[in-house]
């Protein structure tokens, strides 16, 4: 149905651009649903779907991170969006996610990492920035 708007997901898409918090957190939850679809996936995929949520990656606002994680991991599903993710540098923000004291962020976290590290360049990453715990 979504795909029945000409431009409605491309629309979508760019609304990732928004300097508002609760607008990006919104399309981010949108994303998220929308791309349980594969043909949508494929669409905001090559609408620049993945360069856009990654360049969100760095913010500390707990609601967008927690829209933004699973929308991230939702994107994964598709070609080689996981790879994509690690290219633009999104793998670094998320693991510090972890440090949220908002719980749903851990959870949204924790599922965006594991689709992530199906690419082998993105667990080094995730080691690196401390997403697995040294032995004492």
């Amino acid at each position: 149905m979504v795909r029945s708007f000409v431009g409605g997901l491309e629309l979508v898409v760019n609304l990732l651009k928004s300097e508002n918090k609760e607008v990006l957190a919104s399309v981010c939850a949108a994303i998220t649903n929308i791309a349980k679809d594969q043909e949508n996936l494929a669409v905001i995929t090559d609408h620049g779907v993945v360069p856009l949520l990654s360049k969100l990656a760095n913010t500390n606002n707990d609601k967008l991170r927690r829209h933004l994680a699973e929308a991230i991991s939702r994107c994964c599903m598709w070609g080689r969006n996981r790879v994509a993710f690690g290219e633009h540098k999104a793998v670094a923000p998320l693991v510090r996610y972890l440090k949220s004291e908002d719980t749903s962020v851990h959870r949204a976290t924790a599922q965006a990492l594991y689709q992530l590290s199906e690419d082998a360049d993105n667990c080094i990453t995730m080691h690196e920035n401390g997403a697995v715990k040294g032995r004492a």
